[in-house]
């Protein structure tokens, strides 16, 4: 069974990360990206995970061993050891406690799974198997990378700019959609650029349609 895609806000969220190695720091390096108070708990740590101890606040080392005291006030936790029992212990452990845990390469163990992602600003393409086959979806992952324009990211962010200013001058939904896609047409013909008066002039356009000529669908 497939798993849902949750998208959610994880800024401010703690994660606790068991385990020093690369696998760890590959997963603490996409958490950062995000907002995410990480502690990382471990004997020892590889040298790079020194590096990025220097986000300050957001990030915090303990060197030692793993105790189950660690999860406490967690809200997911990842564990990413090179060693399978301690993985599992703190898996059983996150599961009593109705703790979200994610385990390296043992998806039976896992509550949720790490997606693949493509990210271009707060536009976030994520890709899953549902653990089956990580290689088709690395293999995926490049097949969509190619198809998605490199300014696609910031001709979002610009569509946000005028979102508001369209729920409030725009009273109908089939309208507002076809809004919305003429200015991602003019965006994706002009290198993602959405001139003000453009958008503007098609707003005003879009305001004095009749209910009957709107785009059919739903917001």
């Amino acid at each position: 069974m497939a798993y849902f895609p949750f998208m959610i806000d994880i800024g401010d969220r703690k994660c606790l990360v068991v385990g020093g190695g690369n696998i760890a720091l590959h997963k603490v390096k996409i958490l950062l990206r995000f907002g995410v108070k990480i502690y990382v708990v471990a004997p020892f740590f590889v040298e790079d995970f020194k590096k990025i101890s220097e986000h300050g606040s957001q990030i915090l080392l303990w060197e030692r061993q793993f105790s189950d005291r660690d999860i406490d006030g967690m809200d997911f936790v990842i564990a990413a050891t090179d060693e399978e029992q301690v993985n599992l212990h703190v898996s059983a452990l996150c599961k009593e406690k109705g703790v979200l845990i994610n385990v390296v390469d043992q998806k039976e163990a896992c509550s949720f799974l790490f997606p693949a992602m493509l990210q271009e600003k707060d536009v976030l393409v994520a890709i899953s198997s549902g653990g089956n086959s990580p290689a088709s979806v690395s293999y995926l992952k490049k097949k969509i990378k190619k198809s998605i324009p490199d300014y696609y990211g910031g001709l979002v962010e610009r569509l946000g700019e005028f979102r508001q200013k369209i729920m409030q001058e725009v009273d109908s939904a089939g309208r507002r959609k076809e809004l919305f896609y003429k200015l991602l047409s003019y965006g994706d013909a002009h290198n993602g650029e959405i001139p003000e008066s453009v958008a503007r002039r098609l707003i005003e356009e879009s305001k004095s349609k009749k209910e009957g000529m709107s785009f059919e669908g739903k917001d």
